[in-house]
């Protein structure tokens, strides 16, 4: 197993885990809250040990503007509809968006096998979320993920090529923490009041473990796409949908259809292919 396959799988499942510990949550802003600041904390003494990442500050400015929308938007799309129906949509879509950023803004040119494996996560992926009855607060939800999709695309291709730029990688990764830290911390407060911070303080034991798991689940990815082609490992990244619904199914009490089982099928022929490239 190469570096990068190792690295975004185990990305993929630590993502799974943190997203359903979110979704499940008393207040899912608060965690996300929380996981930001506790994770530029717990990152913080490492960096005495390594280089300032110059030449890549305004990467670092972008991804952390960026995360603060992604934060919001994945909340919103929690907040609005099952868990099984938009965290695929939103991780199915990202993939699309990254492949399309990759291929005319990083110049980067991916096989045709690459491609159809691409499609296959991502298509597989947006089923599992579409399957859900469309209500009302489904279609709210589904949009939110949608937007969510976009600006998992955007941070994607932001970082990998943020972490490519610097001479160490780790440098990049230890200080995306803390300015995604920065940014949740300037942002969330404006946007939901004196009361997130209440909210955070009586869940932070959940917040810590929740911001362990996703330092090593996004460090994981970002060190990745050092090593790998963007496109691919990010849609790699998103058999964490497989995961997160086997997760949601045993402690959040949701169930899957035959069709989302068939979709399920569909993603790990994808994944499948695009390890045969």
């Amino acid at each position: 197993m190469s570096t990068a396959l190792f690295l975004i799988l185990l990305s993929a499942v630590l993502h799974a885990l943190v997203n359903v510990i979110t979704k499940g949550a008393q207040d899912k802003y608060a965690l996300r809250l929380l996981v930001g600041v506790f994770s530029s904390v717990l990152v913080a003494p490492a960096l005495f040990f390594v280089d300032l990442p110059g030449g890549a500050w305004w990467f670092l400015a972008g991804t952390a503007f960026i995360h603060a929308f992604y934060e919001l938007l994945l909340v919103l799309s929690y907040e609005s509809a099952a868990f099984s129906a938009v965290y695929p949509v939103a991780r199915g879509t990202g993939p699309a968006f990254t492949a399309l950023g990759a291929i005319f803004l990083l110049s980067e040119r991916p096989p045709s096998l690459e491609l159809l494996g691409i499609a296959l996560v991502s298509g597989g992926v947006i089923a599992i979320g579409l399957s859900h009855r469309t209500t009302q607060g489904a279609l709210k939800g589904l949009g939110f993920a949608l937007a969510t999709g976009l600006t998992i695309g955007a941070y994607t291709l932001v970082d990998a090529s943020g972490v490519r730029r610097v001479p160490d990688p780790f440098s990049y990764v230890l200080w995306f923490f803390v300015a995604h830290g920065v940014s949740v911390l300037t942002t969330a407060p404006g946007i939901r009041g004196p009361a997130v911070i209440v909210a955070a303080r009586k869940q932070w034991k959940l917040g810590l473990f929740a911001a362990s798991l996703s330092i090593v689940s996004y460090g994981s990815a970002m060190l990745a796409y050092r090593f790998g082609a963007t496109a691919r490992l990010a849609a790699l990244r998103e058999t964490s949908v497989l995961f997160g619904t086997a997760l949601a199914m045993a402690f959040l009490g949701e169930r899957m259809t035959l069709r989302q089982l068939c979709a399920a099928a569909v993603i790990a022929c994808g994944a499948i292919l695009l390890q045969a490239v």
